[in-house]
C-alpha cells in the first residue's frame, strides 16, 4: 500500500533510475510525476546496479550513452545522488545475515544492492519508491514507508 507522505525527498530504487534513463519504461510517467513533487535521492550503488541490465538489454555501446547520462544526472532538477558510506555497507551486510529471506535469492545469490538500499532506507526513514515486492515486504515488516511505482497504461 502506498502511504501519503509529508516528506520533501524520497529514495529511489534502481527501477526509478531505469525509468529516468529509458524513455519507454512502464514506470517512467510515475517517476517523472514524483520528481515534480519530491527530490529523488538515488543511492550511488543504484547507478552501478542499473549498468548490468542496460548492458544485457542494449550491449556495450549503450554503456557509453549511460556514462553520459550519469555525468549529467546530478545536474537534473530534483535529483540528488547519495554516496555509499562504509556504515551503510556494514549495515547492509548485517541486514543480509539477519534477514536472508529478503537479501539472498532462491539460487543463493547475495542481493547486496537491495540490502544497501534497505540500510539507507532504515537510516533515513523516508519513503522508498519501488516496484520490488521483496523490498516492499521488507518495508512493511520494518514499518518503513514506500511508494509503489505504477505502470503506465498504454
Amino acid at each position: 500500500m502506498t502511504r501519503v507522505t509529508s516528506a520533501t525527498s524520497i529514495m529511489c530504487s534502481s527501477v526509478c533510475l531505469w525509468a529516468l534513463y529509458f524513455i519507454e519504461p512502464a514506470y517512467r510517467r510515475h517517476v517523472l510525476e514524483l520528481r515534480k513533487h519530491y527530490t529523488l535521492l538515488i543511492p550511488e550503488t543504484s547507478l552501478v546496479e542499473v549498468a548490468y541490465p542496460i548492458y544485457r538489454a542494449k550491449g556495450l555501446n549503450e554503456l557509453k550513452n549511460y556514462a553520459t547520462f550519469l555525468k549529467h544526472l546530478p545536474l537534473g532538477k530534483n535529483i540528488k545522488i547519495l554516496p555509499l558510506s562504509h556504515e551503510a555497507l556494514a549495515k547492509a551486510l548485517v541486514l543480509t545475515a539477519g534477514h536472508p529471506e529478503y537479501f539472498i535469492d532462491e539460487e543463493g545469490n547475495l542481493n547486496i544492492y537491495d540490502a544497501i538500499l534497505a540500510a539507507i532506507w532504515e537510516k533515513m526513514k523516508i519513503p522508498l519508491a519501488t516496484s520490488d515486492s521483496m523490498l516492499i515486504e521488507y518495508g512493511k515488516t520494518h514499518k518503513l514507508d514506500y511508494i509503489l511505482l505504477r505502470k503506465a497504461h498504454k
